[in-house]
């Protein structure tokens, strides 16, 4: 009876364990690299904005620029992944910071919420300018819009936020690189003849060459991604998991850089001048296309400025006043959308960009400090409990299958 009574609850212990495991371990690597590349692949990223304001405006030298960019994309989706789930905490500024200390933590993680929201209000005046050309919606109904969007969802906590951009990221990601595809193959020789090159003169005056546009473009482009990773990092099933999904990920980044990279090479002039290049470039083809297009880039607005202001509601203390905070700070963003995307583009990213750069070899010092066990581990218990849960679980299980496989002798 006994012995019964032992395996029964030993099984009892591996299904109750199993059922933890699911609520709170469910992320997969494909999950995780959706999130990565939907939290990116904002307007200035899928309309092929940035691809020519970082890459193109070089020629073919842009290529160079598009494969460095990449490396940096892999490599630091690792590092936001390993240092997250080392640290046991999703926490952006214990995340980049490599000593512990409230007041530096602190200082990084203001000036961290800050680039987040200068992309937050660059996806907005996005969102406004691209209502306006595609619909006749007046451009600061279609940035209040986006901004009612990006906050009601972004208050809900993370599991809203991954579930809507997870649902979204294939459908942007698939139409986005079939497009690209169908230019490239379309208009290859004059792509062909473009990269052999130079339009420096409508590179921004703080990215003027091909390696530097290339840092200031990931620097800025993955503060966005830090905190999305670092909560992909604590939920996903493990620790190999989190770091495959961020691999993968950065690596499809640097394949739908790369195509919409060509793409803008087929039409520098239209490139330079548009605020949404690929949405001119569809026009060119059919006014159906460019409808569609247009869907794909309304929804990589919305994956973008709800994921950058999510990352900013992080920071912000759960007390009475948060909730006013969040809808103040809103509103004074969507005040500063009405600059203009291409001005933001030309102006704020690189400036963000090389600010971020600072954060980011911070991020290195810390995974290295990490690695070497020469930082002391806070607290992380919530993983080590769903750690040693799985194990008690797994082993409970083999106890069960081993009695039945010998009949309890």
């Amino acid at each position: 009876m006994n012995r019964v009574r032992c395996e029964k609850e030993a099984g009892e212990r591996g299904k109750d364990s199993n059922m933890s495991e699911k609520k709170q371990d469910g992320l997969r690597a494909a999950q995780i690299a959706l999130l990565y590349i939907g939290c990116l692949m904002g307007a200035g990223f899928a309309s092929g904005k940035e691809m020519w304001q970082f890459f193109g405006v070089f020629g073919g030298k842009g290529f160079l620029g598009i494969l460095l960019a990449t490396v940096i994309f892999v490599g630091f989706g690792y590092l936001s992944v390993s240092n997250a789930r080392m640290l046991g905490t999703s926490d952006l500024s214990k995340m980049v910071s490599p000593v512990e200390h409230r007041g530096i933590e602190n200082f990084v993680g203001t000036v961290m919420c800050l680039f987040l929201l200068m992309a937050y209000f660059s996806m907005l005046a996005a969102g406004g300018a691209l209502l306006e050309t595609q619909f006749g919606l007046p451009h600061a109904a279609g940035s209040l819009i986006y901004m009612l969007m990006a906050v009601l969802t972004a208050i809900r906590g993370f599991q809203s936020v991954s579930s809507r951009i997870s649902k979204v990221t294939p459908v942007l990601v698939g139409g986005t690189l079939i497009i690209g595809l169908y230019m490239i193959v379309r208009d290859h020789s004059l792509i062909a003849e473009h990269a052999g090159q130079t339009y420096v003169a409508d590179a921004s005056p703080l990215a003027s060459n091909w390696m530097t546009a290339a840092i200031a473009f990931v620097a800025y482009n993955l503060t966005a991604a830090i905190p999305m990773l670092g909560n992909c990092s604590i939920s996903a099933r493990g620790e190999k998991t989190a770091r495959n999904g961020a691999v993968l990920g950065g690596a499809a980044l640097g394949v739908c850089c790369l195509i919409l990279y060509l793409a803008t090479l087929s039409a520098p002039e239209a490139a330079a001048a548009a605020d949404l290049p690929m949405i001119r470039f569809c026009n060119d083809i059919s006014p159906v296309l460019r409808t569609v297009y247009a869907m794909f880039l309304l929804i990589a607005i919305f994956a973008t400025c709800t994921s950058c202001f999510y990352g900013f509601t992080t920071k912000l203390p759960d007390r009475n006043y948060r909730l006013f905070v969040i809808w103040a700070v809103a509103l004074a963003g969507y005040g500063l959308s009405l600059f203009g995307f291409s001005n933001l583009v030309a102006v704020v990213y690189p400036i963000g960009g090389y600010f971020s750069l600072i954060f980011l070899i911070s991020m290195i010092v810390n995974f290295a400090l990490l690695k070497k066990g020469k930082r002391r581990l806070p607290d992380t218990a919530p993983l080590r409990q769903t750690s040693q849960a799985q194990a008690d679980a797994e082993g409970a299980q083999e106890g069960t299958d081993e009695n039945k496989r010998t009949g309890g002798k």
